[in-house]
């Protein structure tokens, strides 16, 4: 029964907001706000997730979940601020992509059961006409 008040709520909303979905759906968050029973069909499916989620969450402590010590980050004097920038523009170190910082170099060229691949691939397509 609630399944399909849920249904015929959601088809109602959607007639009322013309189509639009995102009004719809802040309709029918309205009506279950004032309805318990659309509210209980539309939490049901997603009620043994939440009860978890609230028992892992009362479960552990304020200082269980972190993983480390926060640092406090040290204040960035104006003169440091100004050398880096001044580096960033002179483009000795020019920013690369990559976590080891090295400089871009070009690709290395395919190996030929690469190129067969795409040959292959290429003469598999044919347009629409």
């Amino acid at each position: 029964m609630s399944r399909e008040h849920l249904k015929k709520k959601a088809r109602e909303a959607l007639k009322e907001a013309g189509g639009n979905t995102s009004l719809a759906a802040r309709l029918l968050h309205g009506w279950a706000m004032e309805d318990e029973t659309l509210l209980l069909a539309m939490v049901r499916p997603m009620l043994p997730s939440l009860s978890l989620l609230a028992v892992q969450r009362a479960a552990r402590t304020d200082e269980s979940y972190r993983t480390g010590r926060k640092r406090r980050a040290q204040p960035i004097t104006e003169k440091a601020a100004l050398e880096a920038v001044a580096e960033a523009l002179s483009g000795k170190r020019a920013p690369a992509m990559s976590s080891t910082r090295t400089p871009l170099t070009a690709p290395s060229e395919a190996s030929t059961r690469h190129r067969s691949a795409v040959q292959f691939l290429a003469s598999a397509y044919k347009p629409k006409s």
